[in-house]
């Protein structure tokens, strides 16, 4: 298995098989990965998404599961998976792929997310099919989110009244040295 690492967190695709365990018995997911895992960023609208993620990775390449799994944002000096990560399948026809994430509440507002999400976007430009990575549909409310995504380059392309969508170009995102 690969994992992608930072100064501070590794990142581990997760299977289908251990997405489910993360749903049905988070216990065993720790023993399995070795590690204490949040309850708190399963919430029933994350448990939702990560059904739709299990369904999908059935019918895709196996080859290419790490574009429709989360990714476990374990931080390294606490042996924490604190949250999750992922891109909603392949990019598309345009070369777009759409990016989301959740962590822990105990570890919000520490740069963890922003680390993962740079992490993770580095990943996706090495995919010579990716040339854009999204965010569709950010709440304006949801600044901390709104911090993230302009701190890993992400640009406002287009907006509705209660929403932006962000978007890093690969050029853009490797013009920065991300």
């Amino acid at each position: 298995m690969f994992t992608l690492k930072t100064n501070r967190l590794e990142l581990i695709p997760l299977s289908s098989a251990q997405l489910q365990r993360y749903l049905d018995s988070p216990d065993q997911l720790e023993q399995e990965l070795n590690l204490h895992i949040s309850r708190d960023v399963v919430t029933e609208r994350v448990r939702r998404a990560i059904r739709m993620k299990i369904e999908k990775m059935a019918a895709a390449d196996e080859k290419r599961f790490a574009w429709h799994t989360y990714w476990l944002i374990v931080i390294a000096e606490s042996s924490f998976g604190a949250g999750l990560a992922g891109f909603k399948g392949l990019p598309d026809e345009r070369g777009q792929v759409e990016i989301g994430y959740g962590i822990d509440p105990s570890c919000q507002g520490q740069g963890y997310i922003t680390e993962a999400a740079r992490a993770l976007i580095r990943w996706a430009f090495e995919e010579s099919a990716c040339l854009s990575v999204v965010a569709r549909d950010t709440k304006k409310w949801n600044t901390a989110s709104l911090r993230v995504l302009t701190k890993v380059g992400m640009t406002v392309y287009e907006e509705s009244e209660d929403a932006f969508c962000l978007r890093v170009e690969r050029s853009a995102f490797a013009l920065r040295g991300s």
